[in-house]
């Protein structure tokens, strides 16, 4: 059973034929370490595991926004503890 991003781009690939090409360079060590984590993840192909990075990245927030959401929770948190 598929779930998830993988599971909807699955589906998409049903549905929706995929008529374009997205082109980008990886050095040696970039495409071995992509390899490997997909096929640790199961994936059929390098592209599918490729494409399901890509969407699940756009799904969740930059690193620095999250850093700075901490930031302020943190922030926050110092303001409540000094006025008790």
């Amino acid at each position: 059973m598929t779930s998830g991003i993988q599971g909807n781009l699955h589906l998409m690939a049903v549905i929706k034929p995929r008529n374009r090409t997205l082109i980008f360079r990886l050095t040696q060590e970039e495409y071995a370490t992509l390899q490997a984590a997909s096929s640790e993840r199961g994936a059929r192909s390098l592209s599918e595991f490729a494409r399901a990075q890509l969407f699940g990245s756009l799904e969740t927030p930059a690193l620095g926004q999250q850093l700075g959401e901490l930031s302020t929770t943190v922030a926050r948190i110092a303001q409540m503890l000094e006025g008790n």
